[in-house]
């Protein structure tokens, strides 16, 4: 089924379960290897973190209360099998160390002085105690400085979900808690085309052409996004070397640039039509942006995106994004709100898209945009969307995050 001009919301969901239903191939990589990409099914910890009772500080494992008669040293990286500590004994112990059974807290290395090997607390003249009571106010509960075992995770606790994004801080997760390895998706393969006679790929253009802005930031983009650009092309206003720029069952997605609309040089509708597509999204009430369509082939999806170069990235931040997230097997990003500081006018029918920054009194949109200009893009924090009928300064609006 077609959806003709649906609400911007509506087309993120459509783009994003469309993919979603597609079929994911997964690999395993090392974890060297896995920072940013997608857990392919649920990741679990082999083993518990800590798997003893550490050390949070160099000091003294200490048993009962002081002074201490102090024995062995006992270092990080030993055996952990070591023997109860009695009442009334002390062992050093550094940072990350296993300390013994029986111990009822760390004394803290700055906390403590031994002299005759015997261990004693620093009282309030000599250092800041490192236990309950002083005479400087009421007790309070004495710090063990100690990490149980498991206390970070159990073996078997579920660490992150499928379709969960492996930040360098997941992945270092994984590592602590025994993983080498992890079962991730393949990045989702992109073929771009970007149709049109007036493209020119160099120089300052002559009087009827334009520069080509796609190929130099769209497989950016792509890969930002989180999948893989394997080709890009200049594809002249013919209908025959569009469809062949379109018939890549090769790759997850095809992205192409112009050609949506319905002039004499515009062939993408036709080009799909001859290759057995079939439209998703046919054009999304949305400026800029709205000449946009989603088709599916197979194995194939089509994202094919207006000519104009802001119109082009919007349709790529709003719909490509939950696309590519689709295919990933991710959720998607939800819109933020943020507050305008100015009023925004828009008598037109559908949503309007605005690149802003944010100031100390609200998002202002940047200057210099338009369907075809991208300067207001270049230095924008972000993307809000103004419903039919404009927006007032201190009303909230919805904003989505870019890419980059």
């Amino acid at each position: 089924m077609t959806v003709t001009r649906p609400e911007w919301t509506e087309a993120r969901a459509l783009a994003h379960a469309e993919a979603l239903g597609r079929p994911r191939a997964t690999e395993r990589v090392p974890l060297a290897e896995a920072a940013f990409r997608t857990v392919a099914t649920e990741l679990r910890s082999p083993g518990r973190v800590p798997g003893f009772d550490a050390s949070a500080m160099d000091g003294w494992a200490v048993s009962g209360e002081g002074p201490w008669a102090v024995g062995a040293p006992i270092v990080a990286g030993a055996a952990v099998d070591v023997p109860p500590l009695a009442a009334g004994a002390a062992r050093p112990v550094t940072t990350g160390a296993a300390v013994p059974p029986g111990t009822d807290r760390v004394l803290r290395s700055e906390s403590g002085r031994v002299d005759g090997g015997v261990l004693a607390e620093n009282g309030p003249a000599s250092g800041r105690p490192d236990h309950a009571g002083s005479d400087r106010g009421p007790a309070v509960p004495s710090p063990r400085h100690i990490r149980r075992a498991g206390e970070e995770a159990e073996r078997d606790d579920l660490l992150f979900a499928a379709g969960t994004v492996l930040t360098p801080p997941r992945v270092a997760v994984a590592a602590v808690c025994g993983l080498d390895e992890v079962p991730v998706v393949v990045p989702p393969r992109v073929a771009l085309a970007v149709l049109g006679d007036e493209i020119v790929g160099s120089g300052v253009p002559l009087p009827g052409t334009v520069r080509d802005v796609f190929s130099v930031q769209v497989p950016d983009v792509l890969r930002r996004l989180g999948a893989v650009p394997v080709s890009s092309e200049r594809v002249p206003d013919e209908l025959a070397r569009t469809v062949a720029a379109l018939d890549r069952p090769d790759t997850a997605l095809v992205v192409t640039t112009g050609g949506t609309a319905h002039g004499s040089t515009d062939h993408v509708r036709a080009a799909l039509g001859r290759l057995g597509a079939d439209l998703v999204i046919d054009r999304v009430a949305l400026r800029p942006g709205q000449p946009l369509l989603v088709a599916r082939r197979g194995e194939t999806l089509y994202l094919c995106l207006p000519g104009n170069p802001m119109a082009a990235l919007v349709g790529l931040v709003l719909v490509g994004t939950p696309l590519i997230d689709g295919l990933l097997g991710r959720a998607t990003g939800t819109p933020a709100p943020v507050t305008l500081a100015v009023d925004v006018e828009h008598p037109r029918p559908g949503s309007l898209v605005q690149a802003y920054r944010m100031t100390s009194d609200g998002a202002v949109p940047m200057p210099r945009q338009s369907s075809a200009m991208l300067r207001g893009l270049a230095d924008a924090d972000g993307l809000l969307v103004v419903p039919e009928g404009g927006s007032r300064a201190g009303d909230s609006v919805a904003s989505l995050a870019l890419p980059w």
